[in-house]
């Protein structure tokens, strides 16, 4: 008996290896721009709060620079948890794809553009005050440039759903 060679059989149908549904080569393409919003979104968290757990300031210099603006990262955060709650649910397809792709679009939006307030109104003398802390001048930014990914993701995810 002859093997056959010229049919293309993948090694994993050889050993028996089913693909992972963790693995990202097997995620579906309708899963990965909620994956990036809920990984935006945890990272928004994380970079909000960082300040507290790392910077060595004077007593009231992060509470002055979080007050400027209509409302700081921390109070914002709260939005970036609905934002994860949000993409979960859609990813999972516990709530309707195209909804969840246009709340979090507005939420993402609502959320960057005062995350944008908030960087534009602290006074550079709260940043001075923080001390020698190279990381902290860029803090804002980096702050408002991972705002900016939550909405990023849920445009890729309503073009990925055909809804745009």
């Amino acid at each position: 008996m002859a093997v056959r060679t010229d049919a293309a059989v993948p090694i994993q149908a050889i050993v028996g290896i089913k693909p992972s549904p963790h693995n990202p080569s097997s995620m579906r393409p309708h899963q990965r721009p909620p994956t990036l919003g809920i990984v935006a979104a945890v990272a928004y968290v994380i970079a909000a709060f960082v300040p507290y757990f790392v910077l060595e300031a004077p007593a009231g210099v992060l509470e002055f620079y979080y007050a400027a603006g209509l409302a700081g990262p921390q109070v914002l955060s709260l939005f970036a948890f609905v934002a994860i709650v949000l993409f979960a649910a859609g990813r999972q397809q516990r709530t309707e794809p195209e909804l969840v792709a246009g709340l979090t679009l507005i939420l993402g939006l609502v959320l960057t553009v005062v995350t944008l307030h908030w960087a534009v109104s602290v006074p550079s003398n709260v940043i001075l005050e923080a001390g020698d802390v190279a990381w902290f001048e860029h803090h804002r930014w980096v702050t408002l440039l991972v705002s900016a990914v939550i909405p990023v993701a849920s445009l890729w995810y309503a073009r990925e759903l055909d809804v745009l």
